[in-house]
């Protein structure tokens, strides 16, 4: 049987969107802007995702010596679930249609800001405080988890990062980036949703270039391997969603029902988990003789583990690995947006929560994507 995912994009809002990356990049020199991501809606109309927000990013000189003041603005009106049931906290499917209840509207946003300071090429400190605020389902009063119902708290965050990940004219990547972070929410901060946590999260990324057919990075068709690690780990006297159902850090990656491809988003609420990817990828010649409109192919492996599942009745349910491959196609718009498709299969077999989401057993996956997996 085949499973259609909720996350998917339209070529529309990408071209909405890097039009207004072009028209609110600083002009101040020295400035850094980035347009982290879009965020999406997928029931507003029913049919058709909608841009709902975004994740913007400004680094700020303020001294010669490297010190930049970094700020961070995200937020969107999307749609998410909470697959619990909120009596004893066992995990359940997916509802076949939006219900308000376990899958709601889910306003949110989100400011970090704080010092970074370079040291040399690609490696940075940084010191942030981070204020996050969602309003969740309204359908579950006095829900299974303290922030079911709503999240006001604020955190700290201090790490290393290091991006030496360096991309050809031909779109081909090579090179190391990682960061190493740790996050503290006490409770005194928290004004609504009972946070009380830890995380520390680790990620890196690795690109092996492979072959380029052609010296004019134009008509170049160029394949690399590309490897990403994570990990994170929580605890405290009441952790929030966000950090269960994520992969910390200064941008925070889906957790791990979306990052190991063919799974349950919003699943696996977990204190502890890890994932590993392995794509091999071929870039091919530029489009329209444009540089930055190119196709891309790609096939897949992932893998994942999770220990801890957050206060779930089941000893047996706790622990877990997932595993999936696959292949897909993508159109990469000047390196912004990588909308197209890709299938693949899930090998759930040490996974026990899988048939708890998935009652029908099915293994076969595809969904429409609007960016890499990494």
């Amino acid at each position: 049987m085949q499973r259609a995912r909720s996350r998917k994009g339209s070529a529309g809002a990408v071209i909405i969107f890097l039009l207004l990356f072009t028209l609110i990049s600083p002009s101040a020199q020295g400035v850094e802007f980035a347009l982290n991501g879009v965020r999406f809606n997928n029931v507003l109309l029913g049919f058709l995702p909608v841009p709902t927000g975004a994740d913007l990013e400004f680094a700020i000189p303020i001294a010669k010596s490297g010190l930049f003041f970094s700020l961070r603005l995200a937020g969107g009106f999307e749609d998410r679930l909470i697959l619990r049931d909120d009596t004893d906290g066992s995990p359940v499917p997916k509802p076949a249609a939006f219900d308000a209840a376990t899958w709601f509207h889910w306003p949110n946003g989100q400011v970090d800001a704080g010092l970074l300071y370079r040291t040399g090429p690609g490696l940075e400190f940084f010191v942030l405080g981070r204020g996050r605020y969602e309003k969740n389902s309204t359908g579950l009063p006095g829900g299974y988890f303290p922030d079911a119902g709503e999240l006001l708290a604020f955190s700290a965050m201090g790490g290393i990062g290091y991006d030496g990940v360096e991309k050809s004219p031909s779109r081909m990547k090579k090179g190391l980036g990682g960061e190493l972070a740790f996050e503290y929410g006490p409770a005194f901060a928290s004004m609504a949703g009972d946070g009380d946590f830890y995380r520390a999260s680790a990620r890196l990324e690795a690109y092996l270039p492979l072959f380029a057919s052609n010296e004019d990075p134009k008509k170049a068709i160029s394949t690399y391997l590309g490897i990403f690690l994570a990990g994170d780990h929580a605890g405290g006297n009441s952790i929030p969603l966000y950090v269960l159902t994520s992969f910390g850090g200064r941008h925070l990656r889906d957790g791990l029902g979306d990052s190991i491809r063919g799974y349950q988003p919003w699943g696996y609420e977990a204190a502890t988990k890890a994932e590993a990817s392995i794509d091999l990828r071929v870039v091919g010649p530029a489009l329209f003789g444009l540089a930055g409109v190119r196709p891309v192919a790609y096939v897949f492996g992932d893998a994942g583990y999770f220990a801890g599942l957050y206060d779930c009745p089941s000893v047996a349910d706790k622990d877990g690995f997932l595993f999936s491959a696959g292949a897909g196609l993508a159109l990469g718009v000047f390196d912004f947006a990588y909308i197209g498709a890709r299938a693949g299969y899930a090998f759930p077999s040490l996974d026990p929560l899988y048939t708890q989401y998935f009652p029908g057993g099915e293994r076969f996956f595809w969904d429409i994507t609007f960016l890499l997996h990494f």
